[in-house]
């Protein structure tokens, strides 16, 4: 489907349509036989007329200009907009009568400034007008995308990846937005609601005014007719134009627009603009601007977009917008950004609604690249891929539970031989809490990490594919979503898996039952009895054991060496290779025992785990995929 790019300016308005689909740049749609058309809207013989024809040298009646600067302010402004868009929209099926059957959406331009709120009931008055599914879009971040995309400007990518400010400045307004990497920056789009050309058109009309022989008269007229005053602005709009287009012969001498007003009776009327004037003007305080100058205004904005990127100067500066054909207005932001390369928009009329067009292509590429990462990181299918391979998790697993548990044994006995625990009893106390402290412990998460993070290389490699595939039909550079290398222990949103939250302390303690319950029945009594008489210290306390079984038989003979305090010389014929000895003797079996105890569906620790795992790569993919919409988006 297409997109179209309608840029509503306050002074001059233009149509761009882009195939969804195609590498082709936007394409202007005429208006009226040409790329862009001033944004007038009148009525005549009970229809609406827009651009030229809407003026009352024309026969149109209530001629409204500038009508998008008076949106947020005046209620009357919204019939004004809706009717311009109405008319535009009959300009657009005249020239195409099947255009709308294949829109499938529409992008319009705001200043930076407009809130959320404002910018959804702008969309739905233009949505009334007859424009499909219109997404409101701020002109900066639009320029920006033109600027990025437009393959005439030619600006080196490398420097647009680093910084960027772009400063649109159009008949009302001048916005900034600045980004970095990629990305918007706090406070990125911000600007000045009340400075544009517009404000010049005034002052050039206010001067003539004063000026003329007719003053008096020319001044009850603009006060008394909308359309008459409308078409006075849009002479001097015209008469700016010509001069900032050839601005060198404007020097030379004074460029002129004689005009005549006929309202009650016939009034002369000339507009002039040369070098002094325009130097006057820029410096004349503005009714506009509460009493300030064009200038000091100006000068306010750019300091406030070099404080927002003082940190980071842009490398690139992009100017769009039909005011930046201004010289002193070029001149003011070089000054303003001396170490920046300096880019003016080649067409400034018709960019922002190309990048309108662009930003539509981008969002919608971008709505599907959520979407299908929000399906692989929360759906069936992150959580079924986990599952159908946890099972090669369990016997590393258990090696690595094996090897925490093995070392909290030999610390135990080093303690008992040593006399800080005193019976066989105590040293299984305080075997099963040195085990449970181990398995929560960070070494003891560490190790499994470790394993996960080895199983989870080849679960990365399944979802690559995919993931790569999806960048590239959404345009993200597939390096953002990469999965190789990705850790689960400290992920880009700082989440960690942990062992303690798949397994829940039940499972935990079941685990270390199945060690201490493997040992003891693997060497023929409970853990700690089994441990220090398999070693030297079973010889030397043979002959005890053998009255001890012929006085109170087997369980007895357990029973009273269990409870009893061994002196300290028989202890330390335990040795520490005694112990690994015979842990290592057993550890096939205990190995097994425990990857039973995981696999067991009845503790649940295969569902806790695969959700678990589903959740955190869930977390770390959403929040790869936020960093890497900013590389499509800004």
């Amino acid at each position: 489907m297409k997109i179209l790019g309608f840029d509503l300016g306050d002074g001059e308005s233009a149509v761009t349509l882009l195939d969804g689909e195609s590498t082709v740049e936007p394409r202007v749609l005429p208006l009226a036989g040409r790329t862009s058309m001033i944004s007038a809207v009148a009525t005549r013989d009970g229809r609406i007329v827009v651009g030229e024809e809407a003026s009352v040298l024309a026969g149109a009646l209530d001629a409204q200009v500038r009508f998008k600067s008076r949106y947020l302010t005046d209620p009357q402004a919204a019939a004004s907009v809706r009717a311009f868009a109405q008319g535009v929209m009959g300009l657009l099926l005249a020239e195409e009568p099947g255009l709308m059957a294949e829109v499938s959406s529409t992008v319009v331009g705001c200043p930076a400034g407009w809130g959320e709120g404002r910018r959804e009931q702008y969309a739905a008055l233009i949505e009334s007008a007859g424009f499909p599914n219109v997404r409101v879009v701020p002109e900066p971040r639009a320029a920006f995308l033109y600027a990025r995309h437009a393959r005439g400007l030619r600006i080196d990518a490398e420097l647009m990846r680093e910084s960027a400010m772009v400063i649109d400045i159009g008949s009302s307004t001048t916005d900034f937005a600045y980004i970095v990497d990629g990305h918007q920056q706090n406070l990125a789009l911000f600007g000045d609601t009340n400075l544009g050309g517009g404000v010049l058109d005034e002052l050039i009309l206010r001067r003539a005014i004063a000026q003329s022989p007719d003053a008096r008269e020319l001044a009850r007229v603009m006060e008394q007719s909308p359309a008459w005053r409308s078409y006075c602005e849009l002479e001097a709009r015209r008469l700016k134009e010509k001069y900032f287009l050839s601005e060198e012969k404007g020097r030379e001498g004074a460029l002129s627009a004689p005009l005549t007003v006929c309202y009650d009776s016939t009034l002369m009327l000339e507009l002039r603009l040369d070098e002094a004037i325009v130097d006057g003007l820029i410096h004349e305080p503005a009714l506009a601007l509460g009493g300030r100058s064009f200038m000091t205004c100006l000068h306010d904005a750019l300091r406030a977009a070099q404080e927002a990127s003082r940190e980071r100067p842009p490398k690139v500066v992009i100017l769009t917008g039909g005011a930046s054909r201004m010289a002193f207005f070029r001149e003011a932001c070089q000054q303003a950004f001396p170490g920046s390369v300096m880019v003016v928009c080649p067409e400034p009329e018709c960019s922002i609604a190309r990048g309108l067009a662009y930003a539509g292509r981008v969002d919608e590429r971008l709505s599907v690249f959520r979407g299908e990462v929000a399906s692989i990181a929360r759906g069936e299918r992150l959580g079924a891929l986990v599952d159908e391979r946890v099972h090669e998790l369990y016997a590393p697993m258990a090696s690595a539970l094996f090897e925490t548990a093995r070392e909290s044994v030999i610390k135990s006995v080093r303690l008992w031989r040593r006399g800080g625990v005193r019976t066989i009893d105590e040293l299984d106390a305080l075997m099963q809490k040195e085990i449970a402290k181990a398995f929560a412990g960070e070494a003891g998460q560490a190790r499994i990490e470790d394993v996960l993070r080895d199983w989870l290389a080849d679960l990365m490699q399944r979802l690559e594919g995919e993931l790569t595939a999806l960048c590239m039909r959404c345009g993200v550079p597939p390096e953002r979503m990469s999965l190789s290398g990705t850790s689960v222990d400290a992920g880009l949103s700082g989440v960690k898996l942990s062992l303690m939250d798949a397994m829940g302390m039940d499972m935990l303690s079941g685990l270390m039952g199945v060690v201490l319950a493997v040992v003891g029945a693997s060497l023929g009594g409970g853990g700690g009895l089994a441990l220090v008489s398999a070693g030297p210290v079973g010889m030397a306390a043979g002959a005890a054991a053998g009255v001890l079984l012929a006085l109170v038989g087997k369980a007895g003979m357990e029973k009273a060496i269990r409870r009893a305090d061994l002196p300290r010389f028989v202890r330390q014929l335990v040795t520490d290779k005694a112990i690994l000895h015979g842990m290592n003797r057993q550890r096939e079996e205990l190995e097994s025992a425990i990857v039973r105890t995981l696999a067991d569906p009845r503790n649940g620790f295969s569902t806790r785990l695969c959700a678990s795992i589903s959740r955190t790569l869930g977390v770390q993919l959403e929040e790869m995929a936020r960093g890497a919409e900013m590389s499509i988006c800004a």
